[in-house]
Parts: structure tokens; sequence; C-alpha cells
């Protein structure tokens, strides 16, 4: 088979195998890595949605609600945030104005780095068809060649089987005329 590959094909093979371990190799990295650069505001929004989507930041905020609510009702005309709790709400409210944009940041950070690792993929892809494709030609190439080379034997072995047989013929001939 080597002897099918000239020079132009091995390099071709080469430099798509050197691009494909490449982006194999950025593939298989943790996804942190291969990420893009993270300005200060894509770390502080994954800091804010990382904080924000654990247990621990629900329990806790759903403890201090409970405290807030519980101490205000306990109090009662000594309370700071008397029973409609606006203060409360107006903290809530604040609380979500900002997260939401910042979970928002963050999946939009994630969906670019997503779409490039895809493309990487895609890309790989491409090029494990393209290596397929040359592959199945150069098999092709080596059955034609298998199959010419066999046929010129069987031609050659016919020759030679008709010049066995002409040979004998004429030994049988000579043998029955003498």
């Amino acid at each position: 088979m080597a002897h099918l590959l000239d020079d132009k094909d091995k390099e071709h093979l080469s430099v798509l195998r050197g691009k494909s371990t490449e982006e194999h190799e950025l593939l298989i990295r943790d996804p942190k890595d291969s990420e893009s650069k993270s300005t200060f505001g894509d770390r502080l929004a994954e800091k804010i949605t990382g904080g924000i989507a654990t247990w621990k930041f629900i329990l806790a905020q759903t403890g201090m609600i409970a405290g807030w609510t519980g101490y205000n009702i306990l109090i009662k005309k000594a309370a700071f945030d008397p029973f409609p709790f606006i203060l409360l709400n107006l903290f809530l409210s604040f609380q979500s104005a900002y997260t939401a944009p910042a979970i928002m940041m963050n999946q939009k950070r994630q969906a670019k780095n997503d779409q490039i690792r895809n493309e990487m993929e895609s890309d790989i892809n491409v090029k494990a068809d393209l290596e397929i494709s040359q592959l199945n030609e150069k098999m092709d190439k080596i059955v034609s060649i298998d199959m010419y080379e066999l046929k010129q034997q069987i031609i050659k072995m016919n020759g030679l089987l008709n010049t066995l047989t002409s040979q004998n013929s004429k030994r049988q001939s000579d043998k029955e005329s003498n």
C-alpha cells in the first residue's frame, strides 16, 4: 500500500492527522481549559450564578425570610418592617433585578463556549470523513491493481496451459505416428 501513496498524499494525510490530533486534545481537556478568555464581568456573573444555584443559598435565603417575617410578626408595633413587609419585598426585588441578568450573561458565555466546542467536533467529523474517503479510494486502487495483476497472471497461465496442451497433443500425435 505504501507504493500507492505519493508524497502529496502522504503530506496531506499527515496534515489532516496533525490537525485532528490537536483538536482531539482540545476536546478531551477540561471544558474550562478550552473556553475563551473571560472578562471580569463574565467571572463575576459565573460566581453569582454559582452561588445562587445551590441548596445552601436556597436554605439560607429561606431561613433569612422566615426569620425576618417571624421577628416582624412577633414584635408587632416595634417592628422595623411591619406586615406587608415592604422592605423585604424591596430587597428581594433588588436581588432578582441583579441576579437575572447575571444568569443570562453566564448562559450566553456558556452557549458561546459550547458553540466553539461543537464547531471543533464538527471539524473533526468532517476530517474523519475525508480521511475515510481517501482510505476507501486507496483501497479501491489496491483492489483494482490486484485485480489487474491477477488477470495478467491468469492470461499468462492460460498461455502456458495452451502451450503445454499443444506440446502434449504434438507428443501424442508423434507417438501415434511412430
